[in-house]
């Protein structure tokens, strides 16, 4: 991991601000998708220390299970993290992916929990792209959740 990462310091917690900072020049992609998470699924992420080499990392769960893990980045960027398990292989085959995450798709290893998708997030496509992705892994529910403030 780069050395310019700015969420290392296990002792503080970052807040939305702190996450949001670290997302640079992503920022409209990051606030895409978690305004997506909170209005589709009623949402929120729960920061989670990944270590010294990661720092903190942004999780969504529903039902306990992992929907879509964000990695801020050094120099203003971040990543996600999908794992999307065997039984929703043959709807990812058949889903309308663009030509960089089908390959990234396509590159990912099986395993027995499934194929762990890594993409960096660098513009609306790739976003709509992990939408679908999240969507086929645990489908949305019928009614949007979205939290009272």
């Amino acid at each position: 991991m780069p050395v310019g990462h700015l969420l290392l310091d296990r002792a503080q917690v970052p807040d939305e601000r702190a996450f949001e900072g670290a997302a640079g020049a992503s920022l409209p992609e990051w606030r895409r998708l978690v305004e997506w998470l909170r209005s589709t699924y009623g949402l929120e992420g729960e920061p989670v220390f990944g270590g010294r080499d990661e720092g903190w990392l942004l999780r969504f769960r529903r039902g306990g299970r992992s929907l879509l893990t964000m990695i801020p980045e050094a120099m203003g960027s971040f990543r996600v993290q999908v794992v999307i398990g065997p039984s929703a292989w043959p709807a990812v085959e058949s889903a309308d992916l663009s030509p960089a995450m089908r390959a990234a798709w396509d590159a990912a290893k099986a395993y027995p929990d499934g194929k762990w998708i890594w993409r960096e997030m660098t513009d609306a496509e790739t976003v709509e792209d992990v939408e679908r992705l999240v969507a086929i892994k645990s489908p949305p529910p019928k009614r949007p959740r979205v939290k009272a403030a």
